[in-house]
């Protein structure tokens, strides 16, 4: 594709922009907001940036003038070491050709009940069992969902690190010898009519506990003087340090448990009265099963993935020669020095005594590099500033459109955009720009988003003779981690990256 064509596709796209701004009018009059103050001709000025691959082209406004820049400048890097801590865990063994080799287990706190929600009642002798239940959400696997996978569980020893991340090696915090539960299983729906296997929301993994960890359980509960454990996060933890759990056979299946529960057993007799059709009652005693669950994971505790990935030689070599690729869990991410310096250099060469920033957006476009495992590009990633990353993560920090931004991928057109960089070319051109304001770097990551719906009052269309009426939605971030949640690669194509500055200028009378 020729430069032109890209040209005319990117001016395509700004244009969209352009009609939204609200100083734009029909037949180009000029704005009545403010004329009093300052008269003259407004024209809107769109600098797109796009880049070939081998410098770094400028699209000015409506005289169609290319002006040669410094291209881009990026490296591809690979950090073993990301912030783990999540909600969700990723467990199991998979093995894909062009993606590489992944191994994940997870350790967690966990949050108890305040009261046992058994009744007094009910003796020890009729507690019957205890299991830990790993929830997996429909859908949420990657691989052979018919893979046989074995786990083992085994509960911490002592107290999890608080700078932990997905290098951490359990060694030392649990005894290897002593696992408190294992469990063969598949993530299939082998065994259920698909009436049954339509309406679950989850898969559950159910480990068996020994009788004895219930019963111990059930005592400490009903102890006065161990009664206060339970009471908090930080008295429990000290009680019950949490759990280790690693896959030990398998490998073809990676999946996301979004809950962890430990539940108890118990039995319970209880009289049931029938009626027969002469009236005739009959009372009689029958033995029923009920379960109550006691720890759980919890977002206020400590919870982390514990992650090795091995990039495959395919991977492997693409990076060698610095192409743009993006890995997740950890691995690729990609460094770029961003042209704002450009950016700025063309605005202030505008000849306006008035210049009106508008808008900054920055479009890369991505490729999905084939496999037979379904993997595809992360869902969001972030661009921030280098020298912000870890601070960044360690706060839970959240995009804030200055230093930071984010980018969704459409699956429809294949890109990321990262369209709310006004403040930031703002900021710069008011308090100029240091080395450290253009050095970004690109990470995948997961989003939590609110939705907020809003509409406009309808009104009576005279022209059309209709009622008509507006409504917008918009999202606010409310949570923003590393994208751990499955594995994910693509290659971004910074070769046809570009970006769209768009400002109004007003030439003084």
């Amino acid at each position: 594709m020729t430069i032109h064509k890209v040209i005319a596709r990117t001016l395509t796209l700004a244009a969209s922009t352009i009609v939204a701004l609200p100083f734009v009018s029909c037949q180009n009059e000029v704005p009545t907001v403010g004329s009093n103050l300052a008269g003259g001709e407004v024209q809107i000025a769109l600098d797109s940036l796009i880049w070939n691959g081998e410098q770094q082209y400028i699209y000015r406004g409506e005289d169609s003038t290319l002006i040669t820049c410094p291209k881009i400048q990026f490296a591809t890097e690979y950090e073993k070491a990301v912030d783990s801590r999540s909600t969700t865990n990723l467990l199991g063994r998979l093995s894909v050709p062009e993606y590489g080799d992944l191994r994940c287990s997870f350790v967690s706190q966990l949050m108890s009940v305040t009261n046992l929600n058994i009744p007094d009642t009910i003796g020890i002798n009729q507690i019957d069992s205890m299991k830990l239940v790993l929830s997996v959400p429909r859908g949420q696997l990657t691989g052979d969902s018919l893979a046989p996978q074995q786990l083992r569980a085994y509960q911490l020893t002592k107290s999890l690190p608080s700078d932990i991340n997905n290098t951490f090696d359990p060694t030392g915090y649990y005894n290897p010898d002593e696992p408190i539960g294992s469990k063969s299983y598949t993530l299939s729906a082998l065994g259920m009519s698909d009436s049954i296997y339509s309406k679950l929301s989850y898969i559950n993994i159910d480990i068996p506990m020994a009788k004895e960890m219930a019963v111990e359980t059930v005592k400490a509960y009903r102890d006065n003087q161990l009664k206060h454990i339970f009471e908090w996060p930080q008295s429990f933890e000290q009680y019950f340090h949490g759990i280790y759990v690693e896959p030990s056979f398998g490998r073809g299946c990676v999946a996301n448990i979004s809950d962890v529960n430990f539940l108890i057993y118990y039995s319970y007799k209880t009289t049931e009265t029938s009626t027969d059709d002469d009236g005739n009652t009959t009372a009689e005693v029958v033995t029923k099963a009920a379960a109550t669950g006691v720890f759980e994971t919890s977002p206020i505790v400590l919870n982390s993935n514990n992650i090795s990935y091995t990039p495959s030689t395919y991977l492997q070599g693409l990076a060698a020669q610095n192409e743009p690729i993006i890995t997740a869990p950890g691995g690729y991410r990609v460094r770029l020095t961003f042209p704002a310096k450009e950016l700025i250099d063309i605005y202030r060469t505008s000849q306006s005594k008035l210049a009106v920033v508008s808008g900054l957006s920055f479009t890369i476009p991505a490729e999905e590099i084939a496999n037979d495992y379904g993997l595809t590009p992360p869902p969001y990633l972030l661009l921030i500033k280098t020298s912000k990353i870890d601070e960044f993560f360690s706060k839970n920090s959240l995009p804030d459109n200055k230093e930071s931004f984010y980018a969704t991928y459409s699956a429809t057109n294949k890109r990321y955009t990262f369209s709310s960089m006004r403040q930031y070319i703002l900021d710069l051109i008011e308090n100029g720009i240091t080395e450290d304001d253009l050095d970004f770097t690109i990470i995948p990551v997961n989003l939590t988003l609110e939705s907020n719906s809003s509409s406009n009052n309808s009104y009576y269309n005279y022209y059309y003779g209709y009622n008509t009426s507006s409504s917008s939605t918009t999202y606010t971030v409310t949570k923003c981690t590393p994208y751990i949640a499955a594995p994910a690669m693509c290659r971004l194509r910074l070769d046809k990256a570009s970006t769209v500055f768009t400002y109004s200028t007003q030439q003084m009378k």
